[in-house]
């Protein structure tokens, strides 16, 4: 009798279980496509969605098994596969009422690159300013198919997103031009080493800052975005009042424009107000040199300036040129009508030759179609003018009159304004791009938990302007992306920023921020790739990436791959020790010694008491450099590369520079 219970009660139980259960269609979290690459050898999450309590099976063609899952009751479903040693190609089945087969699947080493534009730069390059060493030779040589990339496109939001676009790409000299250049040389290095599939992850935007890609609950620990919740909030209220706005207008997609392609665009599809005699008399008039978010708020757009100036000088003399500052980001200039010049890139000086006798006695018209599509924008800097042999013959600062020919929902959407826009009525937006936690909610939030074995980090150039809160907002960052994971401690490399001018009053902002990069290996399981002897003063998007991806792999060999006899880093930074006038610096990672190509050492300096620096004498004494200066007779602090701009030449003998280091 109780046997027969036992059985009429486990039938009532399976009965139930499937009256609760049913097969719908499975939507797959972005990640799982064809030719993805899953972390070898772990227990891999993979999730979806179907209808509420829908049974799921899951076949892995690695083990010949297969798994059921359950969709919770919004229709979520989460489960872990298992997954071997390196390998493939496997397929995974998934299958409800629809059927899903995921093709040409690696298992192999996957990691995660983010950052802002020295990460997105592409192994093509962004031409003609932004080049990558050897590019093409590159180009034509990737021949990898087993390292896979997925790239996140580029979106924002207010809030946490679980779905993003995107898609892998098997690395051949065909797709290769689009990886991250930085991404790449790291695979490149990391599969000669370990000869197992690598796969990249790469979620990246140019001009960002650390703060977009940390959750809200981290931004807000930051003292500047204390009121992000409120922010967003209102945000979200003039959300459908800005989109009703926008979406009245044009629209054209450029998405498949190269940006050197965007004049030839707008010189086809969208009004020209380059002409000598064009009526300007209704344009608004505002200050130049100006960015675009000083007078026009929180936008990104193309806007027509003109600028009328009376030329008293020889017409028949020449050697005219004009000089417009950095324009943020392209331009086109006409003078009387006559284009003189255009470019890209929002820290390249404009400098255009004026041809002989376009100059005219009297009046004059210069005309400026600026397009920004991100972050700032417009001609934002320096002494617009005209010089001859390097005299200001006119300047060009003061009002200019201009016309906004309408502006960018996205980077690769624009919208033509028509004769009802007015830009006054424009419903405030408070966040871009730039603004806490939105590129963590679009970019990242849609990646977590999918399984890695860690992240690649390079950024930190647009919080050049608080470099002392990046020692606490970096730290915050890692910490959340560890935390929101929940896969321990995983390792987190990255690349302190290269020497550049960025113009700072002290020229020392740069090194703030590199000294607040170094200290934030006090964290567990992170590593600092030093880049003082590859950069470029001149560009802050410097040529050399293969040199950076060489020395993420470095780190990762040894600290998570356990190469022990590959020396990971240059000196770093570990005390000091003062001994009369002189200061002796010890050093961690010196390799098999201390090395310097010159006779004499560069960019050391000490101080005393009084906290004033002098240039000082330095020598490399075994494992020890050896710093005076005959200003300071009793030291107390040493600092070592301490400008924006400083290329120092000390390093260990397999050639990995110092990083920077001030002993305060």
């Amino acid at each position: 009798m109780k046997t027969r219970l036992t059985l009429l009660l486990l039938v009532f139980c399976m009965e139930l279980f499937a009256s609760n259960t049913k097969k719908s269609d499975i939507i797959l979290a972005p990640l799982f496509q064809d030719n993805m690459v899953l972390q070898q050898q772990s227990k891999v999450p993979i999730w979806g969605w179907s209808e509420p309590n829908s049974e799921i099976n899951i076949y892995t063609s690695w083990n010949d098994k297969s798994i059921t899952a359950k969709s919770d009751s919004s229709g979520k479903f989460t489960t872990n596969l298992e997954t071997i040693a390196a390998g493939g190609p496997f397929q995974i089945e998934i299958s409800s009422a629809n059927k899903i087969v995921l093709k040409n699947v690696m298992l192999g080493e996957v990691w995660l690159f983010s950052g802002q534009s020295n990460m997105e730069m592409p192994l093509k390059g962004w031409l003609p300013n932004d080049i990558i060493t050897n590019s093409e030779k590159e180009i034509s040589e990737a021949n990898f198919p087993n390292i896979r990339l997925f790239k996140v496109p580029r979106e924002i939001s207010l809030t946490p997103e679980e779905k993003s676009g995107g898609s892998w790409k098997i690395c051949t000299p065909e797709n290769a031009g689009d990886f991250s250049a930085v991404a790449y040389f790291f695979a490149k290095n990391l599969i000669d080493k370990l000869d197992v599939p690598i796969g990249l992850i790469q979620s990246t935007w140019g001009g960002t800052p650390v703060e977009s890609w940390m959750p809200i609950d981290y931004a807000e620990k930051i003292e500047r975005f204390s009121s992000i919740r409120s922010d967003i909030k209102t945000e979200e209220q003039n959300k459908s009042k800005y989109q009703n706005w926008i979406h009245s207008m044009e629209k054209y997609d450029l998405s498949n424009l190269l940006y050197s392609e965007m004049n030839g665009f707008m010189d086809s599809n969208l009004p020209l107000f380059n002409n000598f005699d064009e009526d300007d008399e209704a344009w608004e008039k505002h200050e130049i040199p100006k960015a675009f978010e000083t007078e026009f708020g929180n936008i990104d757009a193309i806007v027509w300036y003109r600028k009328e100036f009376t030329f008293n000088g020889d017409i028949s003399k020449e050697g005219y040129k004009l000089f417009l500052g950095p324009i943020d980001d392209l331009d086109a200039t006409y003078l009387n009508g006559i284009k003189i010049g255009e470019d890209e890139g929002w820290q390249k000086d404009r400098t255009y030759n004026i041809p002989p006798k376009l100059l005219k006695e009297g009046k004059n018209v210069l005309a400026v179609r600026v397009l920004d599509n991100v972050g700032g924008g417009g001609i934002y800097k320096g002494n617009p003018s005209i010089k001859n042999e390097n005299k200001v013959i006119v300047s060009l600062k003061g009002d200019w009159k201009y016309k906004m020919l309408g502006c960018f929902e996205n980077p690769s959407t624009f919208r033509l304004f028509n004769k009802e826009t007015n830009l006054k009525n424009r419903p405030k937006q408070l966040l871009n791009e730039q603004s806490p936690t939105v590129l963590y909610n679009a970019m990242i939030a849609p990646l977590i938990p999918f399984n890695m074995k860690g992240v690649i980090w390079y950024q930190g150039e647009n919080n050049v302007w608080f470099p002392e809160e990046y020692a606490k907002s970096f730290p915050l960052l890692i910490n959340a992306w560890r935390n929101n994971w929940a896969q321990g401690d995983f390792p987190f490399y990255y690349v302190q920023i290269a020497p550049y001018n960025y113009n700072s009053k002290t020229n020392s902002m740069a090194a703030i921020l590199r000294e607040s990069q170094r200290v934030t290996m006090k964290l567990p399981n992170t590593g600092m790739v030093v880049t003082s002897d590859i950069g470029d003063v001149d560009n802050i998007h410097p040529a050399n990436k293969q040199d950076v991806g060489k020395r993420l792999a470095l780190w990762a060999l040894n600290k998570t791959y356990g190469k022990k006899d590959v020396v990971f880093s240059g000196p770093l930074y570990k005390s000091i020790i003062t001994e009369g006038n002189n200061i002796r610096v010890n050093f961690d990672n010196v390799g098999s010694g201390l090395f310097c190509p010159d006779t004499t050492l560069t960019f050391f300096e000490i101080a005393g008491e009084d906290g004033k620096y002098y240039p000082a004498e330095a020598k490399i004494d075994g494992e020890q450099v050896v710093v005076r200066s005959p200003k300071v007779k009793q030291p107390v602090h040493v600092r070592f590369g301490w400008t924006d701009t400083a290329t120092p030449n000390l390093f260990n003998k397999e050639g990995l520079p110092a990083a920077s280091f001030s002993s305060e």
